[in-house]
């Protein structure tokens, strides 16, 4: 549009001085003596007042687009003061006329352009808006995954401290000793006293601790004063062949499911200790989780925007070739 501007600003400036100049060579031209006194008088103010009113409105013409202000009142003052002239100097003020009448053409055409080149200009200046707004839009996105990539870094260092610290190791390797070694104890018990379940069957004993033990060996374990109870009041009828058995289970029972006793009591301590580490491991390890979701999330939408980026820029780029064409020259944006 600058160019349209320029160019037909240039155009009216070589009509504006030729008009400039018959105004002058109108008030320097002589009113013929043959002229009635009266009329002369009258042409000679009415020429003073054109002459200085015409070229105070070309004098206010800085460009093509002051040349709209001006035309009315052109036409006013050629009904004022144009109408006396035409009797005396009828071929200047056609010259004068003509010239002014190009002048209002030259607009005409310059507003034709501009109307041509306005839609083009206004979709051309949308896509620009809307390439500013994306790209914009993106950096905002690329930023927040920038944050969100550091913050995932950091937890997942944070993790990392957390799983190697030395007592979380040592907790974890003490709850893993403790618990085999609670394993082989129970195992151990179950396969001594689980020999005594066999003879204990065939003597159809109407007795509770009797039916707990055949349902579980395990319930010598639990419930050891009770089971050696049952021991001694059934011991004597039992086949010598399991006396080693009952003498053993008398003998280590009480002692062995005091130690089971003092190893679970051991692990539920270390495993309360552990529960700490391992709900802040789990804390980690859920919002690492979460993280990556969203910057998965995040990439998709910034993989999107750009290909929506890139569709809206070809846009731009035919927009603005037809718009470089309509001007006659080049559009750097």
């Amino acid at each position: 549009m600058a160019k349209l501007l320029q160019e037909y600003t240039k155009r009216i400036e070589h009509m504006i001085l030729d008009i400039l100049k018959l105004l002058q060579e109108l008030n320097e031209k002589e009113i013929p003596k043959k002229v009635d006194p009266r009329l002369a008088r009258i042409v000679k103010m009415e020429r003073e007042t054109y002459v200085r009113a015409l070229q105070n409105m070309l004098g206010k013409i800085q460009d093509i687009k002051d040349v709209e202000k001006i035309l009315p009142e052109i036409s006013r003052l050629h009904v004022a003061h144009g109408r006396h002239l035409l009797l005396i100097f009828e071929k200047d003020v056609y010259k004068i006329n003509n010239l002014l009448k190009s002048l209002s053409n030259e607009y005409a055409k310059y507003v034709s352009e501009i109307e041509k080149l306005q839609p083009k200009e206004i979709m051309t200046e949308k896509l620009l808006k809307e390439v500013e707004d994306f790209k914009k839009h993106i950096h905002e996105e690329e930023q927040n995954l920038k944050d969100l990539v550091e913050i995932l870094s950091e937890l997942n260092e944070r993790k990392k401290k957390l799983e190697e610290s030395s007592e979380f190791i040592a907790l974890r390797e003490n709850e893993k000793e403790l618990k085999k070694e609670i394993s082989r104890e129970e195992l151990n018990l179950r396969s001594k006293v689980s020999k005594l379940q066999k003879p204990i069957k065939r003597m159809r004993l109407p007795d509770n601790r009797a039916r707990e033990f055949l349902k579980d060996s395990g319930y010598a374990l639990e419930h050891p004063h009770e089971f050696l109870e049952l021991l001694e009041e059934i011991s004597n009828k039992l086949d010598k062949k399991y006396q080693n058995t009952v003498e053993w289970a008398k003998k280590n029972i009480s002692t062995k499911t005091q130690k089971l006793k003092e190893l679970k009591k051991q692990l539920t301590e270390v495993e309360i200790e552990l529960s700490h580490f391992k709900a802040e491991e789990e804390s980690l390890h859920k919002s690492i989780d979460e993280l990556r979701q969203k910057i998965n999330k995040k990439e998709e939408k910034i993989k999107a925007l750009k290909e929506e980026l890139q569709k809206i820029e070809k846009q731009l780029e035919e927009s603005l070739s037809e718009l470089e064409k309509i001007i006659g020259e080049k559009i750097d944006y």
